[in-house]
Formats: C-alpha cells, sequence, structure tokens
C-alpha cells in the first residue's frame, strides 16, 4: 500500500506546529482582551489615564510575545509543549535557554523587571508600573486558558516571583480593581 499522510514524519511536524501557533493565537487575542480587561477596570489610574503611558502600553501589548517567533524559542517551546510523540525526549536545555531568552526580551515578566538598573528605572518614571501591568495582562490572558486569576496566580507562585514590596503592593491595587469588576 502507499503511504499514508498522517504517516509522514513531516505531516506530525506540520501537525504540532499548527498546534502551537494555534495556541498562540489563542494567547495573543487572550492578551488584547487581558488588555481591554485592565484598562477598564484601571479607569481613573494615572497609566489609564495618561495618554503616553497607556499607548506606550498599548504599543507594547501589540508587540506581545513576538521573541516566540525567534530562531531561539520558536522550536523549542514547539518541542516542550507540542511534542511529536510522548516518547520524544525534550530537549531541556534547549527550552532552558528558549526560556531566557524570552524573559530577557520581554518586559512582561518579573524576571525582567528585576534586571534594570536602579540608575534607569529612577530616570524613567512609571517604567516599572508599565511592565508590572504589562505582566498582570499576562497573567490575566493565561487564566482565560487555565481557569484562574491573575491573583490566584500570583498567590500559588507569590514564594518564587521575586518582587519589590512596593510593586506587590501596586499588582494588590490592580487584582482589587480586577476584583470589584468580576
Amino acid at each position: 500500500m502507499f503511504i499514508e499522510k498522517e504517516h509522514m514524519i513531516g505531516q506530525s511536524y506540520i501537525n504540532k506546529t499548527r498546534e502551537y501557533l494555534d495556541y498562540l493565537e489563542e494567547h495573543l487575542d487572550n492578551i488584547r482582551k487581558a488588555f481591554q480587561e485592565l484598562s477598564i477596570a484601571c479607569d481613573g489610574m494615572t497609566w489609564v489615564g495618561d495618554d503616553n503611558t497607556w499607548h506606550t502600553l498599548r504599543h507594547e501589548v501589540c508587540n506581545h510575545d513576538i521573541s516566540k517567533f525567534s530562531t531561539e524559542e520558536f522550536v523549542p517551546y514547539r518541542n516542550r509543549f507540542f511534542p511529536l510523540d510522548t516518547t520524544t525526549e525534550e530537549d531541556k536545555d534547549a527550552f532552558n535557554k528558549a526560556w531566557i531568552h524570552h524573559y530577557e526580551v520581554n518586559e512582561h515578566h518579573w524576571e525582567y523587571i528585576n534586571s534594570l538598573s536602579d540608575e534607569l528605572v529612577s530616570s524613567k518614571p512609571g517604567l516599572i508600573e508599565r511592565y508590572l501591568i504589562h505582566m498582570l495582562i499576562d497573567w490575566t490572558a493565561m487564566g482565560y486558558k487555565f481557569g484562574d486569576t491573575a491573583q490566584e496566580y500570583y498567590e500559588q507562585n507569590k514564594h518564587k516571583i521575586l518582587l519589590k514590596p512596593e510593586q506587590v503592593e501596586f499588582i494588590y491595587t490592580i487584582f482589587n480593581r480586577l476584583a470589584k469588576r468580576g
């Protein structure tokens, strides 16, 4: 008998890549929705009322996770989360390098925020808050997928999320606003 399409190894790569792209598309759509939700919930806060800050954040959100399409991240992420089969061993070293690349180039991760110099932060008022908001947008979007909230995610993981006390206070201000809308 001739070869069936599903027996082609290349087709397996295409199928898993398509699944990964569908996941990325869903995440980006959830990011868009989360940005809207946070903007509405935080009406009256400086970041929503200041056109420059809001539009800068909007621009950053429009470029959210674009690095996941890079050569450094795409294949290791696809291999990790959408492997060809359950017997395929994940290349943990490749994924770890991809993850480090991801958080080093995406300001919506607390690891990135912690890497910023005090001089940079003090020279750009509101920078950390904008990055924290983007982080909360990401957590909110992930919550749509996994059935929790940004606050629940933080509560479950705060033992490993290294934020300064004033940053924690800031994110709880937003958590409280989101809860009032909920």
